[in-house]
């Protein structure tokens, strides 16, 4: 890969597509593009990518986009596969379980992963591409679009400033983005007053491979698994707890103590976070994009919020490589915004569903939600539908880049991967057969 600090000096640097942000999303995004060909900059303000732990759970979906592109092994090397969910009452006894069999799309439907580790994966798949260049500790100072294109004011650390023009630029710069300011979009929903203590652990003493949730109005509470003997727990504050307090290594161990069998466990990291429900209104112009938390930011319960922004980056990577080649129109990226947002809302309103059984407002309010669960177990297709994880919205497109007048209505639905066999009688996933294009 280039050196950054070499192309750094070279002013008016020219690219095809330049990706501001080096996240999941971001990374994502680059290796799709760079896989397509096309000449991509992708700009980081931070010297490498996240070091701490953030978002613990991928999904089917994607790791399906990780296959396409080309990096499902190298990832997978790196997750704990397939684990479900129990959810607890506050004396500990198990009302439902989530244990979801079907793989739709080729993956198991949750699975566990570290996200410094999907980053760095991500940021050595980009190695593969002369095409692609990374301008890491580079902060975009400005922005200016024009009818050819957008130019990015670039200024590496302790260096002076040099300008990149792009074709097209994708703001993949978290909740804070400067690109969505740009695009002139606000976000649109709620922040919410409740506050959660994450903690990270280096090791565990857990030996249930679910996840477990305590559905407790005193203190709901989450602990979740990662690979290699890695454990998170997340705690609901209450009013009046200070983050100065509880983020003290004893407050902390005591949470622990009460939650399992992790007390002595060594804490990789503690932290209060807010969550939020909101989706932008304007996702684009016409030659910038904005994906991942720039675009909607998502409550952390369903574990959806990064796997909403790789939906991002795949559904643009290929739209941005078919109208920079000149294989589509570009009104293509028009269906951009129209197919990916509904899904996003969607997730974020799944999400809030699933707060609300996690954080019962009170004792009856637990009892009477808990009681539903138990009796679902009497309607078998009931209970199947939540044992099995249907509830989650999967994608289906009511408008975009569709066949009209489908009879069937199966235009705009994700296309199933089932394991096939070839002639030779090797199992192979559909889509290593069927590629990337149209099939």
């Amino acid at each position: 890969m280039p050196d950054p600090t070499a192309v750094s000096e070279t002013a008016n640097m020219v690219c095809d597509v330049a990706i501001v942000g080096a996240g999941p999303t971001g990374l994502t995004l680059a290796n799709a593009l760079g896989l397509a060909g096309l000449r991509v900059v992708l700009i980081e303000r931070n010297a490498s990518t996240v070091q701490a732990p953030r978002a613990v759970s991928i999904d089917d979906e994607s790791l399906r986009t990780m296959q396409a592109i080309g990096l499902a092994d190298a990832v997978i090397a790196n997750v704990a596969m397939d684990y479900g969910l129990q959810y607890l009452t506050p004396g500990g006894v198990c009302f439902a379980q989530v244990e979801p069999k079907a793989r739709d799309f080729g993956y198991p439907r949750r699975n566990a992963f570290a996200q410094p580790i999907l980053e760095a994966t991500l940021r050595d798949g980009l190695g593969r591409f002369s095409n692609v260049v990374t301008l890491f500790q580079h902060t975009c100072d400005e922005v200016v679009e024009d009818t050819s294109g957008v130019t990015l004011k670039l200024t590496p650390q302790d260096q002076a400033s040099f300008s990149l023009h792009a074709s097209y630029v994708v703001g993949c710069d978290g909740g804070r983005s400067l690109l969505r300011k740009v695009v002139g979009a606000t976000l649109q929903g709620a922040t919410y007053a409740q506050r959660w203590l994450i903690v990270d652990l280096g090791a565990t003493k857990e030996r249930l491979r679910l996840t477990r949730v305590l559905c407790d109005p005193a203190r709901p509470a989450i602990c979740l698994p990662g690979p290699g003997g890695i454990r998170r727990y997340e705690f609901m504050l209450r009013d009046g707890e200070r983050e100065e307090d509880v983020t003290k290594p004893e407050a902390v161990h005591a949470m622990l103590a009460a939650a399992g069998p992790d007390a002595d466990a060594p804490i990789v990291r503690a932290q209060v976070y807010t969550f939020h429900a909101r989706v932008a209104d304007i996702w684009n112009t016409a030659r910038i994009y904005i994906a991942g938390d720039a675009a909607h930011l998502t409550p952390p319960f369903a574990g959806q919020g990064m796997n909403s922004g790789i939906r991002d980056a795949h559904n643009l990577g290929w739209k941005l490589a078919a109208v920079v080649k000149g294989e589509l129109g570009v009104d293509l990226l028009k269906s951009y915004q129209s197919e990916r947002a509904p899904h996003a809302r969607a997730l974020i309103d799944f999400a809030m569903n699933i707060g609300r059984v996690m954080m019962p407002t009170s004792i009856w309010n637990a009892r009477f939600v808990q009681g539903l669960f138990r009796l679902s177990k009497l309607i078998p297709p009931l209970h199947d539908y939540f044992a099995q994880y249907k509830y989650k919205p999967k994608p289906f497109y009511h408008e975009g880049f569709l066949v009209p007048g489908d009879p069937l209505k199966l235009a705009g639905r994700m296309m199933p991967q089932p394991f096939v066999e070839d002639r030779n009688r090797v199992t192979h996933r559909l889509d290593a057969l069927s590629g990337n294009g149209f099939a």
